[in-house]
């Protein structure tokens, strides 16, 4: 879909809904002129959660937004087997290169979204790397579980993953990446980038 398509459908809803469009930029928490790119039809540069908070604001379901969306701009950032599709939406907890201290414990969480047409069933979020052995010590994140189970997720739902990992003794910076697998190990995106973790760590 050209990015002239959907500004047309974005302007449909924003119609129907009876917002002005300074209400609705209001009411998604951006700005008017992140909201005026997005009706002009510059879409690339757009973050999945944008489109996301716009739907919720328009009373839409958000793959009314989204699929336009992904039909162009997002195409190289959208991993499809199938019917099968993900999309990931944003770090809830420790944004790329939160620091953290040595040994320190921590809850990564990550928002992805369904953006298939069949439902999530019976997958895990699996650990694609280990700590070093650097001198004896473990040099990376350390996961308390090689993998979680995912939840059962529909068409269009948002999901939150996450995982438990322990930082290394010493300063550094490490990242630990994960991918959806079946119950078998099979990689359910293998084009898909991983989810990813990257921290840094601080000396006492």
């Amino acid at each position: 879909m050209s990015g002239r398509r959907f500004s047309t459908s974005l302007n449909e809803l924003i119609e129907q809904s009876n917002l002005t469009k300074t209400q609705l930029a209001e009411r998604a928490g951006i700005s008017r002129a992140s909201l005026y790119n997005l009706l002009s039809g510059d879409v690339a540069e757009s973050k999945l959660s944008t489109l996301i908070r716009l739907s919720s604001a328009l009373g839409v379901h958000p793959l009314d937004i989204i699929h336009p969306y992904f039909h162009k701009s997002m195409r190289g950032r959208l991993a499809t087997t199938h019917q099968a599709g993900t999309a990931f939406i944003e770090d809830v907890t420790y944004p790329d290169y939160s620091s953290v201290m040595p040994h320190q414990t921590f809850v990564k969480t990550w928002a992805v979204m369904n953006t298939g047409k069949v439902p999530w069933e019976n997958l895990f979020l699996v650990c694609q790397d280990a700590p070093v052995e650097v001198g004896g010590m473990a040099m990376g994140l350390q996961p308390d579980q090689p993998r979680i189970a995912i939840p059962n997720t529909l068409p269009g739902e948002k999901v939150l993953l996450s995982v438990t990992l322990t930082a290394p003794g010493l300063p550094c910076t490490v990242k630990s990446e994960w991918k959806a697998a079946d119950a078998n190990g099979k990689l359910c995106f293998p084009g898909k980038l991983p989810l990813y973790c990257i921290v840094k760590v601080c000396s006492l």
